[in-house]
């Protein structure tokens, strides 16, 4: 699951805090350092097929992940402790999904990516701190506001999320001294999840974010409903 999150624009890391408390299951030991891994073999998968990008775009890949670098070590833990919870996460997976299918419905779809492009996807980016938000859908969204063609969307996005997803990763494992065979196994799994997600949107020439917009509506209905029932987690 982790490998297609992180591509399609769902929220990964709603994913894995959502899952096993829907489904009883018991978290990792070490949630963080799994997480970090899983991140590590998506980003493992998706640069061995996007293909590598042109001088202008890398250099805008670039600029964008310092701010999202800078924000991430200063405020990350606050945020994920704050948001991270599963009322939280609903009301961030709904609200995101709704913009997100707007943004894709209604912008302009004529636009390459620019400087002006690429800033407002990296201040998009930031918000994508908060768990629920999901990186590629936040800067989907500020790409396809700024009338970025959705095929052009979807491949900088992928490429933005790169720098930023391997370095976080990179730092939390290395804090983590958990590597087991399960930890290998997911994120050789996320890796290969991730590398063929990316294979697909290729192919079918960047899809609509209906799909993935209703997902996320209809997970934060099962989040909210399942609080209802048994009350906050």
């Amino acid at each position: 699951m982790q490998g297609v999150a992180e591509v399609v624009p769902v929220s990964s890391s709603a994913h894995l805090a959502l899952l096993p408390w829907l489904l009883g299951w018991d978290p990792p030991a070490d949630r963080t350092g799994f997480s970090a891994a899983l991140h590590a073999g998506s980003c493992l998968g998706i640069a061995a097929v996007i293909g590598r990008p042109d001088r202008r775009t890398a250099a805008l890949v670039a600029a964008t992940s310092v701010p999202a670098a800078v924000a991430g070590l200063l405020a990350a833990d606050r945020v994920e402790a704050r948001l991270g919870r599963p009322p939280q996460l609903a009301a961030l997976l709904a609200g995101a999904g709704a913009l997100l299918w707007a943004a894709d419905r209604w912008s302009p779809r004529d636009q390459q990516v620019g400087v002006r492009e690429a800033a407002l996807a990296a201040a998009a980016q930031i918000a994508a701190l908060a768990p629920g938000v999901s990186r590629s859908g936040a800067t989907l969204t500020a790409l396809r506001l700024a009338g970025v063609d959705r095929a052009a969307a979807q491949r900088f996005s992928m490429l933005m999320s790169l720098p930023v997803t391997a370095g976080a990763a990179g730092l939390t494992l290395s804090r983590s001294r958990t590597l087991t065979p399960q930890v290998v196994v997911g994120a050789g799994t996320a890796a290969v999840s991730s590398a063929v997600a990316v294979v697909v949107l290729a192919r079918r020439g960047g899809d609509s974010a209906s799909v993935p917009a209703l997902y996320r509506l209809a997970l934060a209905a099962i989040v909210a409903r399942r609080l209802h029932r048994k009350g906050p987690a």
